[in-house]
């Protein structure tokens, strides 16, 4: 560590397979442009949970209060306010075709929702290209191999 920084040195083999881009587990590029602490959080979230991803665009539906958690957004008094600056951050990213809202209320006011948040269809075809990816290396037992393994690892 030099300076709050950490360095990891990677071998030839996995720099070039990685360069190649045949696997990708997330779309980085979008992650790392991503412009505020919530944004970058909410592009991991999709990245992760946009997994089992289909070309009929099936969407992601958290409550308003599991992405509050997972992300930990600094809520305001006033759950609608907080669902709209949400809203806001997911509609601005290219991942993100439309967001739907269930809003659930006791009485007059708003205690959760549910956000059905669907991807665009470049964003599901490169979900599903990394998923194929995944499964292909998987079943070639590449992250099983041994030798590869002692390569990998500078710690042994």
């Amino acid at each position: 560590m030099d300076n709050k920084k950490v360095v990891i040195e990677l071998g030839n083999m996995i720099t070039s397979y990685i360069s190649s881009g045949d696997w990708r587990a997330t779309d980085s590029n979008s992650i790392l442009a991503s412009k505020g602490k919530y944004e970058l959080s909410l592009r991991i979230m999709l990245n992760m949970r946009f997994r089992y991803a289909s070309e009929n665009g099936k969407p992601y539906s958290p409550s308003l209060t599991k992405i509050i958690q997972d992300i930990d957004f600094v809520e305001n008094k006033y759950k609608r306010i907080t669902l709209q600056k949400i809203v806001a951050i997911l509609e601005k990213m290219h991942e993100v075709k439309r967001v739907e809202v269930d809003k659930k209320f006791e009485g007059r006011k708003l205690v959760d929702a549910i956000l059905h948040i669907y991807a665009t269809s470049g964003f599901s075809s490169m979900m599903i290209e990394n998923n194929k990816m995944t499964k292909e290396c998987a079943r070639n037992n590449f992250l099983k191999q041994p030798s590869l393994n002692n390569e990998i690892s500078p710690l042994n």
